[in-house]
């Protein structure tokens, strides 16, 4: 019999949200024979950094690579909430894993990795311990927003600062503003911190990915507490927040990582 092969592809498709809305996703297929691999990349805070051509390598791997978004990003409709960021990543997830889609689209089920850079690694940790069928989890730079919401608590006079980052970033982003943002992060600061996870992902495949000249998700805070005393593995690159200096480098690492597994 006859093996058809499939050219590669790029598809803009829809997937349901944590909420009622839709959310618009790139789904990049590679040229297969038979079902591929899945990585599922979330972008960050506000969506500066969208690892676009993270996913063409990717693609050209062998691996299915879905883009997402999140509510009130990326030309999404809904509210941008941080607390949407995770019900829409869960939400994901739950839809990625299912027989429908993997079926679909041609998918190994049991091979499905999230990689999530800054807030998309808060959101896909989260979304980690809540799908127990997802294979491997790969935090790059993962910013641990429950814990910042903490520390604004216990320090009040950083609280302007952080304001005036959240402003700034609300301003690319749909129905939300800085005061807005700043309130749920102290309002959820205990059941967000990516601490209180660490024991239940204990036995599951986790690397986490940081540089010591990351300026946004700071080592010390953001990889060390997360890292220390966890069976998570780590690499460390020479980098900066958004893994602009040593691209290549980074890619390869965490690539090389997953590929052994």
């Amino acid at each position: 019999m006859e093996t058809i092969t499939k050219k590669a592809s790029l598809s803009l498709i829809e997937l349901p949200s944590g909420g009622e809305e839709s959310l618009f996703c790139r789904l990049y297929s590679p040229t297969l024979a038979s079902p591929a691999p899945l990585v599922v990349l979330f972008h960050g805070f506000p969506g500066k950094q969208l690892n676009m051509d993270w996913a063409v390598r990717l693609q050209e791997l062998g691996f299915h690579v879905l883009v997402t978004s999140y509510r009130g990003t990326m030309g999404s409709p809904g509210a941008f909430r941080f607390r949407h960021t995770l019900e829409d990543a869960t939400a994901i997830m739950k839809h990625v894993v299912s027989s429908t889609f993997t079926q679909a689209h041609d998918i190994l089920a049991d091979q499905i990795t999230i990689v999530g850079h800054s807030m998309g690694g808060f959101a896909g940790l989260h979304a980690f311990a809540d799908v127990p069928d997802i294979a491997h989890y790969i935090g790059i730079s993962p910013f641990n927003f429950g814990l910042v919401g903490q520390l604004v608590l216990d320090y009040p006079e950083h609280e302007d600062a952080l304001r005036g980052v959240l402003s700034r970033g609300a301003t690319f982003l749909s129905d939300t503003d800085g005061d807005t943002l700043l309130e749920e992060l102290k309002r959820h600061h205990a059941e967000w911190n990516l601490l209180a996870l660490k024991e239940q992902l204990r036995t599951r495949s986790t690397l986490l990915v940081t540089s010591e000249r990351d300026e946004t998700s700071i080592k010390s805070l953001h990889h060390d507490l997360l890292q220390d005393a966890s069976t998570f593995e780590e690499i460390i690159v020479d980098s900066d927040h958004n893994y602009i200096d040593n691209r290549e480098t980074a890619f390869q690492a965490w690539t090389t990582w997953l590929q052994q597994r």
